[in-house]
């Protein structure tokens, strides 16, 4: 980045960008404020302000988020903290090249390459300190969304379920017998219908977003449904993926739904769950497939 000065403009643009202060409109845009804390932190470490003008925006070329890129990279941070970064960076020059106030975005993916995301340690256990990030940063969202996403999480980490039976939820599934909330899984892997009951917690959860989604007048028996593109109707199974994955990114913490699954079998032995018992609720054919879930903080 150069040092170069140039004379600050007093007056917003006619694009009605503030020549002064382009970084505050740029977060009151954003939805939450976990989205709106992160892009800020992220963007006064890389102008080294927080009072970023428009000038400072126009004097970045592409090769100075280059150097930033490497810089961090070769400072040890992850890289899926350092793509993080960048992506906030790429996201207020979109808005700003949107509005017509810049021609180019210096950040643009075509110029600036981000590191590749490795997701190869499928259903890892989530350490006890990751998952209170995750539920902390998920309770922190506002809206359907947030209780969504907040119900979600709880779900795959508290039932084990696979990703596909967590998209597969419906509300009219879930109810009460011998004095247990249980699920019902028409549709599962082994081909025969199952069941799971729900803890306190899940239930909890699940009723606080049922409740928003009836406030919104809502009207769908399945259970996690689209909020933006098709709105109302169940998600995909990716869509659950890129649920998961957002978190992974934001709180720089290598997991996939399948995490989840594996976490729930080793906290449940952790509280003193046999190996049976855990068979029973991840529904595994055989208690040799469940201790390979499980991992031994311990040593």
């Amino acid at each position: 980045m150069t040092n170069a000065v140039l004379t600050l403009p007093t007056t917003p643009t006619t694009t009605g960008i503030d020549n002064n202060d382009v970084l505050s409109p740029f977060l009151a845009g954003q939805l939450t404020t976990q989205t709106r804390r992160a892009y800020h932190a992220d963007l006064v470490a890389f102008f080294a302000t927080d009072r970023i003008t428009l000038d400072d925006c126009r004097r970045i070329t592409f090769a100075d988020v280059i150097t930033y890129r490497n810089r961090l990279s070769d400072s040890g941070l992850a890289h899926a903290t350092v793509n993080r970064k960048l992506s906030s960076i790429r996201a207020l020059y979109k808005v700003l090249v949107a509005a017509g106030a810049l021609p180019t975005n210096p950040a643009d993916a075509a110029l600036v390459k981000g590191f590749k995301p490795q997701r190869t340690l499928r259903g890892k256990t989530i350490s006890t300190d990751d998952i209170q990030r995750i539920l902390t940063a998920a309770d922190g969202e506002t809206g359907l969304r947030g209780l969504r996403d907040q119900a979600m999480l709880r779900t795959l980490l508290y039932t084990g379920l696979r990703r596909s039976e967590v998209v597969s939820m419906d509300w009219s599934l879930i109810h009460h017998e011998a004095g247990h909330v249980v699920l019902e899984l028409p549709v599962t892997k082994s081909g025969t219908p199952q069941s799971v009951k729900l803890s306190p917690v899940v239930v909890a959860a699940l009723e606080r977003y049922r409740k928003a989604l009836d406030e919104a007048q809502v009207d769908c028996d399945a259970v996690w449904i689209s909020l933006t593109r098709n709105k109302g109707q169940r998600i995909s199974v990716d869509t659950a993926y890129r649920t998961v994955l957002r978190y992974a990114d934001l709180l720089d913490i290598r997991m996939t739904p399948h995490s989840f699954r594996h976490t729930c079998a080793t906290l449940a032995m952790e509280g003193g769950a046999t190996p049976q018992q855990v068979q029973g609720h991840l529904r595994h054919a055989s208690v040799t497939t469940t201790m390979q879930y499980y991992e031994d903080r311990n040593l």
